[in-house]
């Protein structure tokens, strides 16, 4: 994993937190008591402690997902709103600093599915493709909206490695060369 992928720290979390549900799991199938006194498994059946871990790990997945795709949007707001840099270079002068301010501003607000369509020209139209489908699970996950068929569900392993791909792909091919040069070791 590269030190520089804003979707790092959110997968390390996530990873440690699975590897606790794997310990916490073997500590109750194996009753060690002085580990679970004073927690909600004293005198549960190995099953009903088995069924709140599985709900639980499941519940830490889904955070997870969303914790990576809202990571993900950010990176990808953020990288735009200094597209704004370019525009102000532009001319007439004056014109394009306002657009370039205006521009900053509102991109927040964009549709993120509109935002991600501006990248397809330079980048893997499937993978932008597995990028909304991660973002209409995520959307599910964050609303619950019982009235809409849960959409395909994504893992955060699946997750992590999408949007990272894209995330990467999105720095090598929009950013200035001579940032690259310059931010590379001598």
């Amino acid at each position: 994993m590269s030190s520089d992928n804003p979707l790092e720290p959110v997968y390390k979390a996530f990873l440690v937190s699975r590897d606790s549900f794997k310990v916490a799991m073997r500590t109750v199938r194996e009753q060690h008591e002085p580990f679970i006194r004073r927690t909600q498994f004293v005198g549960a059946t190995p099953e009903e402690a088995q069924a709140a871990l599985e709900q639980a790990s499941q519940q830490a997945s889904d955070l997870a997902v969303l914790a990576l795709f809202a990571t993900f949007e950010r990176y990808v707001i953020e990288h735009l709103q200094t597209a704004n840099e370019r525009l102000a270079a532009g001319h007439p002068t004056e014109y394009s600093r306002k657009l370039a301010e205006k521009f900053k501003a509102e991109v927040e607000y964009w549709r993120f599915e509109e935002i991600l369509d501006l990248f397809k020209p330079e980048l893997d139209a499937d993978q932008v493709g597995q990028v909304k489908q991660i973002k209409k699970y995520r959307d599910w996950i964050a609303h619950r909206n019982t009235n809409k068929p849960v959409p395909t569900q994504a893992t955060p392993e699946t997750a992590f490695d999408v949007l990272s791909k894209l995330t990467d792909q999105i720095r090598q091919i929009h950013t200035i060369p001579n940032q690259v040069d310059s931010a590379a070791p001598p």
